[in-house]
């Protein structure tokens, strides 16, 4: 009974001989593969939208981080009440400056997340981006 016992509590379960082919037959392989061309399309998206639209008044960090990237403006500083701006046009990003070790030095950088996001969700998610900027910073220089 109790050798019983152990060979049921110590052998792999469907889950796991299921997951043990995927690997060996070289699906994981494949869908690692696949879903790097993915996120590196959707990087290389958001990046030409990026420059398209602010130009030569940003600066991109992380080419070769997966799903975020950090982005700093030359003259925005993202205070509380812009970042608040920006997420009720539906438009999530995160102030560098909250995960900074060094505080004071970043409130001009936000990271932006794309993994999740279809093209035309980053088009429009830059174009929200601009339009919270421009009326903020429109309205402080006037």
């Amino acid at each position: 009974m109790l050798l019983y016992v152990h060979s049921v509590l110590h052998t792999p379960s469907l889950n796991q001989l299921i997951l043990s082919k995927f690997i060996a037959e070289d699906y994981l392989e494949r869908h690692i593969m696949k879903m790097k061309k993915i996120y590196k399309n959707r990087r290389d998206f958001l990046i030409q939208q990026l420059k398209s639209t602010f130009s030569n008044t940003i600066n991109i960090f992380g080419y070769f981080t997966v799903l975020h990237l950090i982005v700093e403006f030359n003259q925005v500083q993202f205070t509380k009440e812009l970042l608040e701006k920006i997420q009720q046009l539906g438009v999530k990003v995160y102030p560098v400056e909250d995960h900074a070790i060094e505080k004071g030095k970043h409130y001009n950088r936000i990271i932006i997340g794309y993994g999740h996001l279809t093209t035309a969700e980053i088009k429009e998610g830059v174009s929200r981006l601009q339009r919270v900027i421009l009326r903020i910073y429109i309205l402080v220089s006037k």
